[in-house]
């Protein structure tokens, strides 16, 4: 069923993407008529993870989904460092990331399209946010006409999947857009949510709405899918528990005062991840954790993750050409990729025993003294004579997070010992030495210098430190850019600065005028 979805999505997507781009109050009605049969429902979903592979709008060959949730959540980070500026030419075309990539790097917040990547994030999103929102409310009214019991098994599933990528974009969106949970979730607003499918313009949500929306769309998911062993590549209920254990760590306060209820909640989604009877979920062991980031299909870590294998030959993964060669294999020496890890990350890494930096990290082919990660090297897929993409997956969530979600909500809980059980977990697995003895806030610095090691690259370090009140401070200065290598580009305290988040698009404001613009 999984793979007939796939192949006629990708027909409805490559057809229809720019009605998708252009959805708007006067193409509705054709939209309801459109999804009142059950194969439309299965083709407008299937165009819904295609969309993770479309640029917003057509705009900018690096316009797409999965690259901008990769900048907008590492870049602002401290694992990353620009070894080099961006050219102003990338090959036969302008390179869009020339103002884009230093934008998020050195908070600058531009709220123009061609200088930002939150332009992408809101159109994207909110493109699919209206996009799964339509399908709901088709698959509800279809659900109740139809006698199929097979159909209705179907319908069923197509409404969590539906319902966890709503979830998906509402939550990444709401992180880039919002204030973080701490601070007045109640006032400071997130992002509009159209989940009655009105294509109207709409007002911002507050944070808490938004989080509330995508609490309630990942439970909606994990109700929904099956538990069985799926294709990692499509929403399935341990994604969906997952979620749910990130969510509620979002939501669970700062160091100094954590809320117990949210904490908890993020503790027991986690365990429901692991819980699955038909399900299998473990996190990669020895030889086997060399293997993480090369195919998630039937990775028993991976529970989500964009993969452009599922796409016509040839179309790569954006992300890869950040930390190494693309194209011609001939020329890699000399192609340009900007990003090395930066000397802030060695620092905290054991380059002798730690795993994680034998299996993905290698000295850099273009910059000599420095690393490269290759978490993004898999699938090399040669498209012609010498000339190279690269499938590999972009990761969304995966057990060994899940496991240091558990570990920082107890130690928030205070239970100690089970915060350290989960931490040396993770340490283990990575070749590395148990710890004992630890407690507070030494534990709770522990764990977060942890999620750093494990999940660097990931897109989710910049969102640590800002969820949890911290300073973001880069050691290592970028020699690159030499007009943003001042203290205040290069650190940034989530409890004093408004440029934790960015402006909402200048284009945006102008189509929606309930709109309200982000603050500094």
């Amino acid at each position: 069923m999984k793979k007939r979805y796939l192949l006629i999505g990708a027909l409805f997507l490559f057809a229809c993407n720019g009605r998708l781009d252009e959805m708007r109050p006067h193409n509705m009605a054709e939209a309801e008529s459109y999804l009142g049969s059950f194969n439309n429902i299965v083709n407008a979903t299937s165009g819904l993870y295609g969309q993770f592979l479309m640029q917003a709008g057509g705009y900018s060959e690096s316009h797409h989904y999965h690259g901008t949730y990769h900048v907008l959540g590492e870049f602002r980070g401290n694992n990353v460092i620009f070894a080099e500026a961006f050219p102003a030419q990338n090959g036969f075309m302008p390179s869009s990331d020339y103002l884009r990539a230093p934008d998020a790097h050195f908070f600058l917040n531009s709220d123009q399209k061609s200088q930002s990547y939150a332009w992408a994030m809101w159109a994207k999103s909110q493109q699919l946010i209206l996009g799964a929102s339509r399908n709901i409310i088709a698959i509800d009214k279809l659900f109740e006409e139809t006698v199929n019991p097979d159909e209705k098994r179907d319908l069923v599933r197509l409404k969590g999947e539906n319902a966890f990528l709503r979830g998906l974009m509402i939550f990444n969106a709401t992180n880039v857009f919002g204030r973080p949970f701490w601070d007045n979730p109640d006032v400071n607003l997130g992002i509009p949510l159209d989940v009655e499918a009105t294509a109207d313009m709409l007002p911002r949500n507050t944070v808490r709405e938004c989080f509330e929306q995508a609490v309630a769309d990942f439970k909606l998911a994990a109700s929904c899918l099956p538990d069985e062993r799926s294709d990692r590549t499509f929403a399935n209920k341990v994604a969906s528990f997952g979620m749910l254990s990130r969510v509620y760590l979002y939501m669970g306060g700062l160091p100094e005062s954590p809320n117990e209820e949210y904490n908890r909640l993020a503790a027991v989604y986690a365990d429901s991840t692991f819980s699955l009877v038909n399900d299998v979920v473990e996190v990669l062991r020895g030889e086997e954790l060399k293997d993480l980031y090369d195919n998630p299909k039937t990775n028993k870590e991976i529970l989500f993750a964009f993969f452009t294998g599922n796409f016509p030959s040839g179309i790569g993964n954006a992300v890869h050409g950040y930390y190494s060669w693309s194209g011609y294999e001939s020329e890699a020496s000399s192609s340009v990729f900007c990003c090395e890890i930066s000397r802030d990350y060695e620092k905290i890494m054991d380059k002798e025993n730690d795993l994680r930096w034998k299996y993905f990290t290698e000295p850099s082919v273009r910059h000599a003294g420095r690393f490269s990660t290759t978490k993004y090297n898999g699938g090399a897929d040669r498209v012609f004579d010498d000339y190279y993409s690269f499938i590999c997956p972009s990761v969304f969530i995966r057990a060994g997070e899940v496991v240091l979600n558990r570990a920082e909500a107890y130690a928030k809980l205070g239970e100690d010992a089970k915060a350290l059980r989960d931490l040396n977990e993770i340490r283990g697995r990575a070749g590395l030495e148990e710890l004992s003895e630890l407690s507070g806030n030494a534990l709770f610095e522990e764990i977060f210098t942890e999620r750093r090691r494990e999940l660097a690259f990931e897109a989710l370090t910049y969102y640590d430190y800002v969820r949890n009140g911290l300073t973001m401070k880069r050691e290592e200065v970028s020699v690159s850019y030499s007009n943003y290598t001042g203290a205040q580009y290069n650190e940034i305290d989530p409890k004093t600065s408004r440029r934790t988040v960015c402006l909402i698009p200048a284009e945006e404001l102008l189509l929606n005028d309930k709109l309200k613009q982000n603050d500094y």
